[in-house]
């Protein structure tokens, strides 16, 4: 029998590797991480890009992700995660509508590499 994810929690993809993998925004298609086949890598955020982060901090992170994880202003560096770790933590987004993508390199890597999007990460244009 599976387990039903928690209703009330951002929802989460595994994959095992990212060198051979783009990744795209689920919502409007715009690459965001390239594969890590090219050794210079640029982040490209789009509006629903919701967090980039790795297992030693954050590369991006939208303004819904600071005020619902109530972290706003606050540095990665000042984060007091606790007893969790950054992939942990983020699984705790309190919005069903919000999608973890979590990639784990092969050993003898242990750096995890998490990208989330959601509809509403950054609020809309005024005007």
């Amino acid at each position: 029998m599976t387990q039903r994810p928690d209703p009330v929690k951002i929802q989460r993809v595994e994959y095992c590797d990212l060198s051979q993998a783009d990744v795209h925004c689920p919502f409007c298609g715009q690459l965001v991480l390239p594969s890590g086949e090219d050794e210079s890598v640029e982040i490209e955020p789009c509006a629903h890009t919701l967090f980039i982060a790795h297992d030693e901090g954050f590369e991006a992170r939208s303004p819904l992700f600071d005020v619902l994880m109530d972290i706003e202003g606050v540095e990665t560096d000042d984060l007091e995660l606790g007893e969790e770790n950054i992939d942990t933590w983020t699984d705790t987004f309190p919005d069903p509508l919000a999608v973890k993508f979590a990639f784990y390199p092969p050993a003898p890597s242990t750096l995890g590499i998490y990208v989330a999007f959601h509809p509403y990460a950054h609020p809309p244009e005024e005007g």
